[in-house]
């Protein structure tokens, strides 16, 4: 996409899930803020020699492409606002489970967490049916629903209560079944073990589809197929190739049920105590380098497929209209089925 094309886009998006005017992507500055005034506060920062450090916590590991699209984002706010706002990105989950970094950042820390609508939903529940599966068919389609002012309103819930989304349009790919068994169909899951994130949008999807969930850490997945613990896992390509899923599981069972969108989220504590100048920065910055980053992800899907069936796996095109049948149960458990198609009118989907 060209720069003029994405800053309007950033514009629009960013002034829906954050509620706030229009503001253009600049380096500089907030919307309603001169020159001189947004140079003189600037200068001022800089003169005090107070930095803001923002530490962000992903499970991802550092050879992930959604780590090189957070370590992006990083180098263009530094840049962007002269080194006064850092931000370090810890991948693999090194600062730790991501409930106790998001108990962290309530409390003010300066840390950000990369997470999903599905953990938001203990705080917000209807942004949950953003994991639902089979809610939205690619990334554009996910970018309309969070420009709509059902979404602006979830996520003005989340401030209310102490969480500042910095930006929700990160984007993994499709999750799938990836399993020792053909799955054509939800029939075939049957008594299959499968590990899935332990939200429950996650788990009624999962069930309804077949499956038996079962949540572990994303760093136990592995060892679980191998020692026979789980049966599999549902997951997008990119992290089935940086953590070799290849080796423990035979199939793709082709189902691309959940197109992962991720948020990432801070402290409104901490996003308050930075320079008024650098709000907008921050999250231009967020929501740019993500949006870039999707891109790529979407562009690189037919070379990690690949990768996977280079690797011994094989690709299982599966009845997906079966799994989306089976599917509508889950939104009937949730209660989620009136509320979709409210979502769907608004964001101008079928």
């Amino acid at each position: 996409m060209k720069k003029k094309k994405l800053a309007a886009v950033v514009a629009v998006v960013m002034a829906t899930v954050m509620g706030m005017g229009l503001a253009g992507c600049s380096p500089s500055g907030n919307a309603g803020t001169s020159a001189s005034e947004g140079a003189g506060k600037t200068e001022a920062v800089k003169a005090s020699g107070e930095t803001y450090e923002l530490k962000v916590s992903t499970t991802q590991p550092d050879t992930s492409m959604i780590y090189q699209g957070l370590k992006a984002a990083a180098d263009k706010i530094a840049e962007d606002t002269n080194g006064i706002v850092k931000v370090t990105i810890y991948p693999s989950g090194q600062l730790g489970a991501e409930e106790d970094m998001i108990d962290q950042a309530l409390s003010g820390v300066g840390v950000a967490v990369l997470t999903d609508a599905g953990r938001m939903s203990s705080y917000v529940k209807d942004i949950g049916i953003f994991n639902m599966a089979y809610f939205v068919d690619n990334y554009d389609d996910g970018l309309k629903v969070i420009n709509t002012d059902t979404f602006k309103g979830w996520s003005e819930e989340l401030k209310d209560q102490g969480i500042r989304v910095l930006c929700f349009n990160y984007y993994d790919g499709a999750r799938s079944f990836m399993t020792q068994k053909e799955a054509m169909k939800p029939e075939d899951l049957k008594g299959l073990v499968i590990r899935t994130p332990g939200a429950d949008p996650y788990n009624a999807s999962i069930t309804a589809m077949g499956a038996t969930p079962y949540n572990v850490g994303w760093s136990e997945v592995y060892n679980s197929i191998q020692t026979k613990a789980i049966d599999g896992c549902e997951v997008q390509n990119t992290s089935a190739v940086s953590s070799h899923i290849y080796e423990v599981c035979k199939y793709v069972n082709k189902t691309e049920h959940i197109n992962l969108f991720n948020c990432l989220i801070a402290g409104e504590k901490w996003f308050q105590g930075i320079p008024e100048e650098y709000k907008q920065v921050v999250l231009d910055g967020f929501y740019e380098c993500a949006y870039d980053n999707a891109q790529d992800i979407v562009a690189a899907q037919e070379d990690l497929e690949k990768t996977l069936v280079d690797n011994g796996m094989t690709i299982v095109e599966v009845d997906k209209e079966a799994f989306k049948e089976a599917a509508e149960s889950a939104y009937d458990k949730m209660g989620w089925k009136e509320l979709r198609g409210e979502i769907y009118k608004e964001a101008g989907l079928n």
